[in-house]
C-alpha cells in the first residue's frame, strides 16, 4: 500500500477569508494610540500586536501573493540596512558631535553617536508600520474601508464622550489611556482646554495622544467623504476636527474645499461662501460676539501664524537648529544623514533630513508621489484620495512626525485597495 504524500500547505479560499476578516476587525482600532497592551513595553497598541501575529501567520504558509511581498521587504530591508551602516560609518569617519540644541532622543546619552539605543528603537517602530501597509495592500478583502470608517466613527465617539463629559463635569474623562511617553512618565494623552466666551472647552483628541495627532489621523478620511458621499462620517468629523481647534486642521480643511469648489466648478458657491464669511465677520464684530472671536482667532490662528505660541516657537527653533546641523555636516553625511532615530523634532521635515539625508528624504516622500497615479475607478474619489494625500504629506512634514501612527500605513495601502475596486459605497 502505497503512502500518502501530503500536500504542502497553502493558502485557500477559507485561509483567505480569515486574513481579511482579521484584519478588519484589526483596523477598528487604529486610531488608538494611547493604549498599550504590555504597559511596559513602548509600541505595543493593540494594531501593532494584531498585525505582528498576522504577518507572521501569513508569511509562514505559501501564497501567490508572497513573492511581492518578499520583493518590497528585500528592498525595504535594503534600503534600511545600507543606509543605517553607511550612516554609521560616515559619523564614525567624520567624528560626529551632536549637541543639545537639537531635538535627541534620549538627551541623557547625546554624547552616543554609533549606532544610538533610539537608531535601534525606532527602526524597529518603521518596521512595523511598513508591516501594516504591506497587509492592507495585500491582504485586505473588498469591504476594509468599512471597517475604517468604524474604526473612525469609534474614535469620534470616543472624542465626543471626553468632550461632553468635561463639559458636564469639568475634569478629564479619559479612562483609555496608559501609555507614557518616552523616558518619563508623561502621560501619552495630552489635555488641553480652550476657553471660549467665558467656557471651557477640551481641545478634541480621542485617544490619538493630541489634538494635532487627531487632525493627522482623520482628516484623510474626512477628505475621503467627500468622494465616498458619506455624508454623516463627513458632519461627525467635521464636528470633531473643528472642536480640536488645530489650525492645522483648520488650513488643511480650508485648502480642501477651496479645491473641491474649483473642482467640482461650483463658482457659484465659492461666491455665496465668500458672502458668508463677510456676513460672519461683521456679526462677530458686534461686541457681544467680538469678545469671543478675538480669544479664539489669538488663540488658534494669530500666535500660530506669528509664530509667538509656545508650539509655534519650538517647531520653528527646533527645525531651524536641524537644517542648520544639517548644512555643516560633511557631503557624504548629507546624503545619508547622522542616523534614522537619532534626532525628533515636532516637524517631520527636519527630522527625516537630519536623520536620514537627501536620500532617505526622496525614498519616503517617493511612498506618497507613488499614490497620486493610482487609477482609482472612482474620478471623485481618486481626486479625493489624492488631495488627501499631498495634503497628508504636508502636515506630517510640518507639524506631525509621527512616522509610526498605524493611520498613516494604512492610508498609504488603502489606494491600491481602492485601486483593486474595494467597495466605496
Amino acid at each position: 500500500m502505497e503512502s500518502a504524500v501530503s500536500a504542502p500547505v497553502s493558502f485557500t479560499n477559507t485561509s483567505t477569508g480569515f486574513v481579511e476578516r482579521f484584519i478588519n476587525i484589526m483596523v477598528l482600532s487604529f486610531p488608538c494610540t494611547t493604549f498599550l497592551v504590555a504597559p511596559s513595553v513602548q509600541g505595543t497598541t493593540i494594531i501593532t500586536v494584531l498585525s505582528t501575529i498576522l504577518f507572521l501567520l501569513v508569511m509562514a504558509v505559501p501564497s501567490e501573493k508572497k513573492p511581492a511581498i518578499m520583493r518590497e521587504l528585500f528592498w525595504f530591508f535594503a534600503i534600511v540596512i545600507v543606509l543605517s551602516i553607511c550612516s554609521q560609518f560616515f559619523n564614525l569617519l567624520f567624528e560626529l558631535k551632536l549637541n543639545a540644541s537639537l531635538t535627541i532622543i534620549n538627551l541623557n546619552k547625546y554624547l552616543d553617536t554609533f549606532y544610538r539605543i533610539s537608531h535601534i528603537t525606532q527602526t524597529l517602530y518603521l518596521i512595523s508600520g511598513f508591516i501594516i501597509y504591506l497587509l492592507i495592500k495585500y491582504y485586505s478583502g473588498p469591504n476594509l474601508l468599512n471597517y475604517l470608517f468604524w474604526g473612525i466613527r469609534l474614535l469620534c465617539l470616543y472624542a465626543i464622550y471626553e468632550f461632553a463629559y468635561f463639559l458636564i463635569m469639568g475634569e478629564n474623562g479619559d479612562f483609555v489611556t496608559n501609555r507614557t511617553l518616552g523616558y518619563s512618565e508623561i502621560d501619552a494623552s495630552i489635555f488641553q482646554t480652550m476657553n471660549v466666551g467665558g467656557v471651557n472647552l477640551v481641545r478634541i483628541k480621542g485617544y490619538t495622544g493630541e489634538p494635532s495627532m487627531f487632525t493627522f489621523t482623520a482628516f484623510p478620511f474626512w477628505v475621503l467623504t467627500f468622494g465616498l458621499k458619506r455624508w454623516i462620517d463627513n458632519a461627525l468629523l467635521l464636528f470633531c476636527l473643528v472642536f480640536t481647534f488645530s489650525t492645522t486642521a483648520y488650513l488643511s480643511m480650508s485648502l480642501f474645499i477651496l479645491f473641491w469648489f474649483i473642482y467640482k466648478r461650483q463658482f457659484k458657491l465659492i461666491i455665496l461662501t465668500g458672502f458668508f464669511i463677510v456676513a460672519v465677520m461683521l456679526i462677530l464684530q458686534m461686541e457681544s460676539f467680538k469678545v469671543i472671536f478675538d480669544r479664539v482667532y489669538n488663540s488658534v490662528i494669530e500666535v500660530k501664524l506669528s509664530g509667538e505660541s509656545v508650539s509655534s516657537k519650538s517647531r520653528a527653533g527646533a527645525m531651524e537648529n536641524h537644517l542648520e546641523f544639517w548644512s555643516h555636516l560633511p557631503l557624504l553625511s548629507k546624503f545619508v544623514g547622522i542616523g534614522f532615530g537619532y534626532v525628533r523634532s515636532t516637524d517631520f521635515f527636519s527630522t527625516l533630513f537630519l536623520n536620514t539625508g537627501i536620500v532617505g528624504f526622496v525614498i519616503f516622500a517617493n511612498l506618497f508621489v507613488k499614490n497620486l497615479f493610482l487609477k482609482i475607478a472612482d474620478i471623485d474619489l481618486r481626486k479625493c484620495f489624492q488631495v488627501a494625500t499631498v495634503l497628508l504629506f504636508f502636515i506630517m512634514m510640518a507639524t506631525v512626525p509621527e512616522f509610526s501612527y498605524a493611520s498613516l500605513w494604512i492610508f498609504l495601502g488603502l489606494g491600491f485597495v481602492m485601486e483593486k475596486g474595494g467597495e466605496v459605497c
